[in-house]
This record gives structure tokens, C-alpha cells and sequence, in this order.
């Protein structure tokens, strides 16, 4: 049965740094969206936005991208954009072969990154009918549970700058400043509402959740991996 952590949410449970003069090297690195499908000889494209202490927007960085397969490493483009007056980063990469791949962006702020969780990268088939979906699934990889696709945005959403979960072995440069979260478990609507407006709560030692921006359906699976009975740390094959 599920253990609910409500005042520890009031006392700032899945809190971010905000405020700290003596901590102002570090950013909260967010990606948008992480596509499913890595495909071999296409290029992979990423947005993200860089926040210092997880709050203010920094502009005029130099961000650089590049992905880890074994011993290789290669690297791709990026450039700056402006999206409703908040500036922003896109990045390019090119995957030359299929296998492991994992994904770095270091923010151009300090040693601030975003170290994605490693991706299957497949063949560069393009079926003549279909999705990509739909070849993805006839080559045998399915779409993410939702679970796992929690685990995955915990990741690239930034959350690991702060905090430690047992299923994600991505540590951030702060990543034991905030609770660690694996064996916390919130009520549904409640950590919704949280995650939705952190501002509902008071900052508590100076530590505030900064709002980070996320959509409903960012929510949905972020809820249900923080609140897994079972965790998923694998993808289906």
C-alpha cells in the first residue's frame, strides 16, 4: 500500500535551490522534449532552456552538444532561439551507427549539463507506409510505458539536478540537495497541482521548487514514476 508524504511536500519535498548567493555557479538544465525514435544517418533535434538556480533564464551561452557510444564520441550544432521573449537552445546531432547512445548538453554555464539517459539508436529505414512508429514497432522496439517515460523526463526535465532516485544513476551537480525521492509517494492530485504551481508553497530555508514550465502531459508520467510500486528501468525490446 502507498505511503503519502503531504507535509513533506509542505516542507519543501522536491524543492530546488532558489536564492543561494553562495551557489550561484550551478543551472537547472531543461529539455523539452526528447523524441522516441534515434535513428541512425538522421539528425536528432533537441530544445532546451538553461536556468540559474533553476529560475532565471541565461542568455548569451555557448552551449555544446555531443553523444557517447563505447570509446566514441561525437558531437553536433547549436544555436540560439527566441520563443515569446524567452531565449532558448536548439541543438543538431547525427547518430553514425546504431547501438547505445547517450546524450550530453553542457549549458556553456559553468559545469551545468544535461546528461540524457542512453537511447537505442536503429537502423535508418524509412518504411514506404506508416510512422515511425509504426517501424519502430515492427523492428520490435514499442513506445516507452508510462512509467518509463517518467523516468526519462525526470531526467531531462532537470530534476536530477536536485535530487536522487534509485532508478536513475545520472547524478546532477546537486543531486543530494534535494529529498531524495525513491521511496516517497504523494497523493495524485496534490503533487499535480505541485508540480503544475510549486508557488502553492511557501519556500522553507530558503529552498523553493522554481515553476519549471511543464505541460500536462510532461505531469502525467512524471506522477507516475515518482508514485511506481514497480519501477521500470528498461525499455521493452
Amino acid at each position: 500500500m502507498k505511503r503519502f508524504a503531504t507535509g513533506a511536500l509542505a516542507a519543501g519535498v522536491l524543492a530546488f535551490a532558489a536564492g543561494f548567493v553562495s551557489m550561484g555557479g550551478w543551472a537547472v538544465v531543461s529539455v523539452s522534449k526528447v523524441p522516441d525514435a534515434w535513428i541512425a544517418g538522421k539528425p536528432l533535434q533537441l530544445s532546451w532552456k538553461v536556468r540559474q538556480h533553476g529560475m532565471n533564464l541565461l542568455n548569451d551561452l555557448h552551449p555544446t552538444l555531443e553523444a557517447r557510444s563505447g570509446s566514441r564520441v561525437i558531437a553536433g550544432t547549436t544555436w540560439t532561439f527566441n520563443e515569446g521573449g524567452e531565449t532558448g537552445y536548439r541543438g543538431r546531432i547525427t547518430f553514425p551507427n546504431t547501438g547505445e547512445w547517450q546524450v550530453t548538453i553542457h549549458s556553456g554555464f559553468g559545469r551545468s549539463k544535461a546528461v540524457l539517459v542512453s537511447w537505442k539508436v536503429v537502423d535508418s529505414v524509412s518504411p514506404v507506409r506508416g510512422t515511425v512508429e509504426d517501424h519502430l514497432e515492427k523492428i520490435g522496439i514499442r513506445p516507452f510505458p508510462e512509467v518509463e517515460q517518467g523516468r526519462r523526463m525526470f531526467v531531462a526535465k532537470g530534476c536530477v539536478t536536485c535530487h536522487v532516485h534509485d532508478d536513475i544513476q545520472i547524478k546532477g551537480e546537486l543531486s543530494d540537495f534535494g529529498p531524495d525521492l525513491t521511496a516517497r509517494r504523494f497523493p495524485q492530485a496534490y503533487l499535480a497541482k505541485y508540480l503544475a504551481n510549486p508557488s502553492i508553497k511557501p519556500s522553507v530555508n530558503g529552498k523553493r521548487m522554481p515553476n519549471p514550465g511543464l505541460r500536462e502531459k510532461d505531469i502525467t508520467p512524471l506522477i507516475a514514476f515518482i508514485n511506481a510500486d514497480r519501477r521500470v528501468t528498461s525499455r521493452p525490446r
